[in-house]
C-alpha cells in the first residue's frame, strides 16, 4: 500500500529500496530540503513490474509528484533545487555549480557501482541476512517467500550487482579506495568538495560511499549483527580518512 502525505496540491512519495546507496541521495536530498513526503519500499526483484509500471524503467528511486514521476537521484535532486531552491545543494557560482555536478556524474557513473559490489560480494553469500535487510519491514508471507525463492534469485542478484568475477571484485575494491584517496584529499582544504560549502557533489560521494563508511543513519545502518563476511568487507576502509570524511559530513548535513 502507498500512503500520502498532501504538501498543498501536491502528493510526494519517494519509490524506493532500503538501504540503497542511490536510494539514500534521493531520501537525503528531500530532508535536507525539508519536503515533507512519503516512502514507498519495495523488495529488490519483485519490484520490477511496479515500477517499471510508474516509470518506464526499472530502477529506484523514483520520485512520484501529483501522479508525475521522475526516476533517478541526479534528476530528483535535480527537479528539488529548481522547486526549492533553498537550502541550496547546486553552488551560485557557475563553475562551481559546473564542477559539482560533473562530480557528481562521475560518482554515480563509477563509485555507485563500484561500492555496491563490494558490498553484495559478502551480502550474496549471507542469503538470510540478504533477505532481513530489505524485507525486514514486510509481513511475515512477503519475508517468507523472499527467504524461500533468494537460492533460486541469488544468481541474478550476484549479476546485477556486478559479482561476476572475483577479478571485477578486486577492481571494485580499487576504485572505491582511488575515490576514498580522491574525496581526503580534495577535502582537506575546507572540508567540502567544492568551495566552502555543502554541495550536491558531497551529498553523493557520502551518500554512495555509505556502504563501506557503515555510517551511523537510521536510514542506513543495516541490521545488527553484522554477518562476519560483511564485516571483513567493511574493515578494510574502516581506518581511511574518507570514510572519516564520510561521517563527518552525515554528522554535519544528514538529519534524523
Amino acid at each position: 500500500m502507498t500512503y500520502y502525505i498532501l504538501l498543498g496540491a501536491l502528493v510526494t512519495v519517494l519509490h524506493q529500496f532500503a538501504y540503497s546507496h542511490f536510494n539514500e541521495k534521493a531520501r537525503w536530498a528531500l530532508d535536507f530540503k525539508n519536503v515533507s513526503h512519503q516512502r514507498q519500499t519495495y523488495l529488490p526483484g519483485p519490484h520490477m513490474p511496479a515500477i517499471k509500471k510508474i516509470s518506464g524503467q526499472t530502477q529506484t528511486p523514483v520520485l512520484e509528484r501529483d501522479g508525475e514521476y521522475v526516476a533517478g537521484s541526479a534528476a530528483i535532486i535535480d527537479l528539488l533545487e529548481r522547486e526549492y531552491a533553498t537550502p541550496a545543494l547546486y553552488p551560485q557560482d557557475t563553475d562551481a555549480r559546473n564542477q559539482a555536478l560533473a562530480l557528481q556524474a562521475e560518482f554515480d557513473q563509477d563509485l555507485g557501482p563500484a561500492t555496491r559490489t563490494v558490498i553484495f560480494s559478502a551480502l550474496v553469500e549471507e542469503g538470510g541476512y540478504l533477505c532481513r535487510m530489505f524485507a525486514g519491514s514486510k509481513g511475515l508471507l512477503q519475508r517468507t517467500a523472499y527467504r524461500v525463492t533468494f537460492p533460486l534469485a541469488r544468481g541474478l542478484i550476484a549479476k546485477r550487482n556486478g559479482v561476476t568475477t572475483p577479478g571485477n571484485i578486486e577492481r571494485c575494491i580499487a576504485t572505491t579506495f582511488a575515490m576514498l584517496d580522491r574525496v581526503a584529499e580534495q577535502t582537506s582544504a575546507t572540508g567540502y568538495l567544492v568551495g566552502e560549502q555543502f554541495s550536491v557533489a558531497d551529498l553523493t560521494a557520502a551518500a554512495l560511499l555509505a556502504p563501506v563508511a557503515s555510517v551511523d543513519h537510521p536510514d542506513m545502518k543495516r541490521p545488527q549483527p553484522l554477518p562476519q563476511r560483511v564485516t571483513d568487507v567493511v574493515s578494510q576502509f574502516t581506518d581511511h580518512p574518507g570514510v572519516a570524511w564520510v561521517n563527518e559530513i552525515y554528522r554535519r548535513h544528514r538529519g534524523a
